[in-house]
């Protein structure tokens, strides 16, 4: 008799139906699903992709202006209006007035108010993403790894970083500040999964992971860009921790003995075995389940 294939309940990404998946990763009830799925996908990474370049059409074409508008200048530096208007009241930028209702601003006075070399102007939306997602200021090193003044600068001129000059002020390589500042808070534990492990173990969502662990107290870290959570305390929570040869779950009982749930705790009820609640499982002692329901197995032969 070949043993039954595990199952995973998922929600279905494209049409959001409930469905069965043989593979933890399936995302899709359907094979149309999934294409659509994908068609989907990729629309929109088309979009993005596009709405990057026209973006970066449209600063590009302004370079060629002399005089700008407010809303121009705005967009040159990729700023919102009233930031702008900051930045001209903080560094007393000129204002030029044609009629009474034209207002222009020099873009060689947009240029000036960078405070290096690097103008604000000349930086690309690609090197913006690049340094919101690789490089860290010092307020947000300060901030993340809850370190003091004394301890960064002491690390910095220790080690010697990566360090990136943009409009006069210092960026630093995120990896590099994780290696040096991140404390690990739980020195008593050593192993930990990651949530892709657990996504693909358990066949949960993230969300489902994430509320599981601040319900049940479950110690998590972040390391690299990743989230780590204790391999000791959601083994014990979800009752893998327990010796599967002293102890048995309902699943395994239903299988062995061929019993409904309804039937099974009937019996289960009447005989007084006692039930251990470990995490999201229950389980019984198998020596005393083999006792109760030896006659079933005596029917099967």
């Amino acid at each position: 008799m070949q043993p039954e294939r595990k199952t995973y309940r998922k929600i279905c990404q494209q049409c959001g139906r409930e469905f069965l998946a043989y593979q933890s990763r399936t995302a899709c009830c359907s094979d149309r699903c999934a294409k659509l799925l994908l068609k989907h996908q990729n629309r929109d990474e088309r979009l993005k992709k596009t709405s990057i370049e026209v973006r970066e059409t449209q600063r590009l074409a302004l370079l060629d202006k002399n005089f700008l508008t407010i809303s121009d200048g705005a967009k040159l530096l990729q700023i919102s209006r009233n930031t702008l208007y900051k930045i001209i009241e903080m560094h007393s930028v000129q204002l030029h007035r044609f009629t009474d209702r034209t207002i222009r601003i020099s873009r060689a006075d947009l240029e000036k108010v960078g405070h290096s070399n690097a103008s604000l102007v000349n930086t690309t939306i690609a090197i913006k993403e690049d340094i919101l997602t690789n490089w860290m200021t010092r307020e947000q090193v300060l901030e993340e790894f809850d370190v003091k003044y004394v301890t960064f600068y002491a690390n910095i001129k220790k080690h010697n970083p990566k360090v990136k000059m943009i409009h006069g002020k210092a960026f630093y390589d995120k990896q590099e500040m994780e290696k040096l500042f991140f404390v690990n808070q739980h020195p008593g534990i050593k192993e930990w999964y990651t949530f892709k492990e657990l996504m693909e173990t358990t066949g949960m969502q993230l969300e489902s992971i994430c509320e599981y662990c601040t319900s049940h107290k479950i110690p998590r870290k972040r390391k690299g860009g990743l989230t780590y959570v204790s391999k000791l305390h959601w083994d014990s929570e979800r009752g893998v921790s327990l010796d599967p040869v002293k102890h048995i779950t309902i699943k395994e009982i239903m299988d062995t003995y061929k019993l409904s749930r309804t039937h099974l705790f009937t019996i289960l009820r009447d005989n007084g075995l006692e039930k251990i609640k470990k995490g999201n499982f229950v389980y019984f002692i198998r020596e005393e389940v083999a006792k109760v329901l030896k006659y079933r197995l005596d029917k099967m032969k």
